[in-house]
């Protein structure tokens, strides 16, 4: 049985593990650089310890989580710390260097700056690696501090598995660095929607579908359907769905729909991973039905929902550090929807649907998507 592993923040005591896990961070070669020709990586270490000790270090206790099995074995570590404190934090590393290895790094570049959060070191032990608890370490810090800067990281260029692992959680390219004669890449989680900070499947809609205008016929009958189905239901069910809804539902097509039969609702249910509601699966084909009659009247179903914002992407400044979940213009869509024989379609559905494809924007003004939109929408009140 893997051991149970809790995420806590550092104390004093712990501060030789840490130091050690410190240094697994930076690598052998850099630390022996660190301490020179004439000491060891066990004086090193000890430097390490004390500065992992002190209240006002980079590598504070004070900046640290540790992931700790229950018998309070340390075997993971994240030190982070803002970034416009680096100069302040790393005097004690000067100070310390001077003092037990000789060494002036007064010159060293700088990791991070003024405008990120930055995670100085990030470390596992070998036999406790590939369970998660690296991506529980950043996530730790990206929920206690990605609501007000980006979490920014180095990553050597030539570690591309450490590379990957950032960016399978959601750290982006920023910029190419130099530290410590190594090539790396700067990497950043940027400040986006609170809601989309939990899962990959959550984060990769945020991050490239959640308020982009859509204008795709199966695309806007994908999510209508994801939507509609998703009464009562979370939504992250719905994206872990969406694969076995486009194999039951004919990728989306609903021409292909409107013509299911029985056999099909038969067939649908009986699909391993599927909803088992056949009122919901009978809903699906009724609103594809009608989504062919909207399409027959309008030219497209495209025309016909983009209409009642006149083909405008819309942010709400009212919206604004508020979570609504409708409003008047999900009233109106939502009351033509059902003369119109559409099923589950509520003015709370409705509106996530035009949130999904794009009529409403409603990102916080601080998520990066926000501003990346904001040039293809309107600002109404």
């Amino acid at each position: 049985m893997k051991n149970k592993i809790t995420i806590l923040p550092a104390a004093p005591e712990q501060a030789s593990d840490i130091a050690q896990l410190t240094m697994m961070a930076m690598s052998d070669d850099c630390c022996q650089n660190f301490a020179g020709q004439h000491h060891t990586l066990a004086d090193f270490h000890y430097m390490m310890t004390e500065l992992v000790s002190a209240d006002d270090s980079q590598y504070s206790y004070r900046n640290t989580l540790v992931a700790q099995t229950r018998r309070g074995n340390i075997v993971g570590i994240v030190t982070s710390y803002d970034g416009k404190d680096l100069h302040r934090l790393r005097k004690a590393f000067f100070c310390a260097a001077k003092e037990y290895l000789g060494q002036d790094f007064q010159g060293l570049d700088d990791e991070t700056s003024a405008g990120e959060y930055y995670v100085d070191s990030l470390a596992v032990l070998p036999e406790f690696r590939h369970q998660g608890i690296a991506t529980r370490l950043l996530r730790a810090v990206i929920e206690a501090h990605g609501n007000n800067l980006p979490i920014g990281l180095l990553v050597d260029q030539n570690n591309p598995e450490a590379a990957n692992l950032y960016r399978s959680i959601g750290f982006r390219y920023f910029e190419d660095a130099i530290w410590g004669g190594h090539a790396m890449f700067h990497l950043q989680y940027p400040i986006k929607c609170s809601w989309a900070r939990h899962d990959i499947l959550s984060e990769a809609y945020h991050d490239d579908e959640w308020g982009v205008p859509e204008h795709d016929e199966c695309r806007l009958y994908m999510y209508l359907l994801m939507e509609t189905m998703s009464c009562g239901l979370s939504w992250q069910m719905m994206l872990q769905r969406r694969m076995i809804f486009a194999q039951c539902f004919s990728d989306f097509d609903a021409e292909r729909v409107a013509n299911f039969t029985e056999q099909d609702v038969e067939r649908i249910i009986q699909t391993n991973g599927m909803i088992h509601s056949r009122r919901k699966i009978e809903a699906m084909i009724i609103n594809a039905q009608a989504f062919m009659r909207v399409t027959e009247e309008w030219g497209s179903f495209n025309n016909y929902i983009w209409s009642f914002s006149d083909g405008q992407s819309l942010v709400y400044r009212s919206h604004v550090n508020q979570i609504i979940t409708s409003n008047e213009l999900s009233d109106r869509v939502a009351k033509d929807m059902r003369q119109r024989g559409f099923r589950y379609v509520g003015t709370i559905i409705i509106y996530s649907f035009l949130q999904a494809i794009g009529i409403i924007n409603d990102h916080n003004p601080n998520c990066f998507r926000y501003q990346q939109l904001l040039s293809v929408c309107t600002l109404v009140d």
